[in-house]
């Protein structure tokens, strides 16, 4: 009996001090992966891309709603014979384009994003899917939702 109390306190300790070893790695791997100034020099590219679709992001978010500039064409009409209609045309076209590059932009970023957190947090690509099936099926169930969205 008493030996296999002693087995037993033995196997307590030896758990106790895998339990402490593997809390002391974990701290460390969450410092790692909160310190921004490692993760820059680990992944350059990703941060940068990821600052930059984030003031993208910002400056997208920002402007909604907000009327845009329009530059008076005032004391131009003797220069230029072009109708308002084909500059017009000329500037949604810009304006389309470069919505295109923002969201071109946005998720490249996101997807890196979730790449670089996938591989900095244990478990994260199951739980993003798991989010995203249920996510989907939730849509699907209610299509008058997406109706709503797109509009």
């Amino acid at each position: 009996m008493d030996k296999t109390a002693r087995q037993i306190e033995t196997h307590i300790e030896r758990t106790r001090d895998e339990l402490g070893s593997n809390l002391q790695e974990l701290e460390y791997r969450v410092r790692a992966a909160t310190d921004w100034k490692q993760q820059f020099h680990k992944h350059p590219m990703t941060m940068l891309g990821a600052a930059f679709g984030g003031g993208v992001l910002l400056a997208a978010m920002l402007s909604n709603g907000r009327p845009r500039r329009s530059y008076s064409s005032r004391g131009t009409s003797e220069r230029s014979s072009i109708p308002h209609i084909s500059t017009d045309r000329q500037k949604h076209q810009a304006l389309e384009t470069w919505d295109n590059i923002k969201g071109a932009l946005i998720g490249v970023a996101a997807a890196r994003f979730k790449d670089f957190v996938g591989e900095v947090v244990p478990g994260f690509h199951e739980q993003f899917e798991h989010t995203e099936r249920q996510r989907k099926r939730a849509v699907a169930v209610r299509p008058e939702e997406v109706e709503t969205v797109t509009r």
